[in-house]
């Protein structure tokens, strides 16, 4: 019975030493992941080297040391961050079935519910259904041409209240296309719904934020438990994250029963395809989401930008006043004859990176890097993190010439020199989870950027005589805005002042 049992324990312990020596060989077999900054021991990792503030400039400072690919584990989680273009394209582009899904981010995706927005949804059926409605409205040139009326009603609406002075607001284009909505004069419910689930998405998917998004355990913690408040913040804002799907969802519904509907994102599907109502609302939701947020950011960016360079100000003007004139607001058929203006608003998107962290992106299964130009394979684990600086690739100075300066010159080849990279290639994500409204987006912001300046001049504050300088930087968060500042928004001319207030009527 000794004997037996002896040679049983030799046994499995012979079975458990062959396993080790077989798990050893494989790992020694595999390739190294990529470069980084050393971490602590007991699973810390590299917690402390995750950068607080302004992220972007941090991973962009380890890519100067350690290359494109950097290397971060913290927790037993491993973060690519991804520094160059070539090789967001080659992982993410051209290898888009294993590195198409998300992350799962236990606060802001589990716990509130930003997992049902196609944005930081897992890619399925529904991501596929979801991108198939949106490119029936906003997938080709020739669709969008039916929101081009309503485009130009809002941005009249919106010349108006630059003349009065209110806070800007680009919601009221989003809210119109998604829901047929037109914003209240004063507070509207709607908007301020929006602008509250906006702030909401920035913080709640912030990896440091919370503990939460770094322990996942976490999510299970009890309210009542010390440390748990993070449970009852959830709670609340997941309650305003519902309503800001279900109650403009039902707003269309009523309007269609009472036959007032506008033609609208949700009008259209519903009448098309009404059983798909769960999907509908939820695509609209995420219309307004990225829409209204990132559409605020960039004329934030574009105004900022006006008031530092007065000569890229003045050199638009002149343009436009050379082909539309002063006569009439320009519209999208003048387009291609305005070079200049289409180059300040690619300058627009590059200069300050709306996204600049992007949304990130989770692989599948293991994958072995095999590098180009002399570089060993490194190893991307399965569930690893795939993070695109995108403000990096948009700022590379082995890409863009005096890359923190705005200058829309950079896209305008001439004789001497070719035009730079077009910011688009960057700005609007990767592969599968390339942003939907890409083509919309760049019609807006044309639209907008130059018919306020065919008829505005936007200049710096002044206080005692002196000019008020802004701040430079960015805020923190997944979608990032100029950080505040002062301005002055004023006609022309008398005759700009009297074709904006004749656009009252037309609107």
């Amino acid at each position: 019975m000794f004997m037996a049992s002896s040679l049983d324990a030799l046994l499995t312990a012979s079975v458990f030493l062959l396993l080790c020596v077989l798990y050893l060989l494989r790992r020694a077999n595999r390739p190294p992941l990529p470069p980084g900054p050393r971490g602590l021991p007991f699973g810390i990792g590299n917690m402390f080297d995750l950068p607080k503030h302004s992220p972007w400039h941090g991973y962009a400072q380890m890519g100067e040391r350690w290359g494109d690919l950097v290397s971060i584990t913290t927790f037993g989680k491993t973060m690519i961050i991804v520094n160059s273009l070539k090789v967001a394209e080659d992982l993410l582009e051209s290898r888009g079935g294993n590195f198409s899904d998300r992350p799962v981010i236990p606060m802001g995706g589990e716990l509130v519910g930003f997992k049902n927005v196609i944005t930081l949804c897992q890619y399925d059926d529904r991501v596929r259904k979801e991108r198939k409605l949106f490119h029936q409205l906003f997938g080709t040139s020739k669709v969008i041409e039916r929101f081009l009326s309503l485009l130009r009603s809002e941005i009249r609406k919106l010349l108006q209240n630059l003349l009065l002075n209110p806070p800007l607001t680009t919601g009221a284009i989003v809210l119109r296309i998604a829901y047929g909505y037109s914003i209240r004069e004063g507070s509207d419910r709607f908007l301020e719904l929006f602008d509250l689930r906006a702030k909401i998405f920035a913080r709640s998917t912030q990896p440091r934020a919370f503990l939460v998004n770094l322990l996942p355990f976490l999510r299970y913690w009890p309210s009542w438990l010390p440390g748990g408040k993070f449970r009852t913040i959830a709670a609340k804002w997941a309650k305003t994250i519902q309503d800001s799907v279900d109650v403009p969802h039902e707003y269309v519904k009523e309007q269609m029963a009472s036959g007032t509907a506008e033609h609208s994102f949700t009008s259209a599907l519903l009448q098309e395809q009404p059983n798909e109502d769960y999907l509908i609302k939820w695509a609209a939701s995420a219309i307004l989401a990225g829409g209204s947020t990132t559409s605020s950011s960039q004329l934030e960016a574009f105004f900022l930008a006006m008031i530092l360079y007065p000569d890229v100000q003045a050199e638009a003007q002149r343009e436009l006043d050379q082909v539309v004139g002063k006569e009439r607001l320009p519209d999208i058929s003048d387009r291609p004859h305005l070079p200049y203006m289409n180059a300040l608003c690619k300058e627009v998107l590059r200069w300050h990176t709306t996204v600049p962290l992007g949304f990130p992106h989770r692989t599948r299964e293991d994958f072995i890097y095999e590098r180009k130009g002399g570089n060993p394979p490194v190893l991307i684990p399965k569930n690893s993190i795939i993070v695109p600086n995108m403000w990096y690739m948009a700022h590379d100075p082995k890409v863009y010439s005096d890359p923190m300066t705005f200058n829309p010159g950079r896209f305008l080849a001439s004789d001497s020199k070719q035009a730079e990279l077009d910011p688009s290639k960057t700005c609007f994500g990767f592969g599968r989870r390339i942003c939907a409204g890409k083509l919309f987006a760049d019609t807006s912001l044309f639209l907008t950027c130059s018919m306020i300046l065919s008829v505005f001049d936007i200049n710096k504050v002044y206080k005692n005589g002196l000019a008020v300088e802004p701040t430079l930087g960015q805020t923190n968060g997944t979608i990032s805005q100029p950080l505040p500042f002062e301005c002055t928004v004023i006609p022309r001319s008398d005759q700009t002042r009297a074709l904006i207030e004749s656009t009252r009527a037309a609107s």
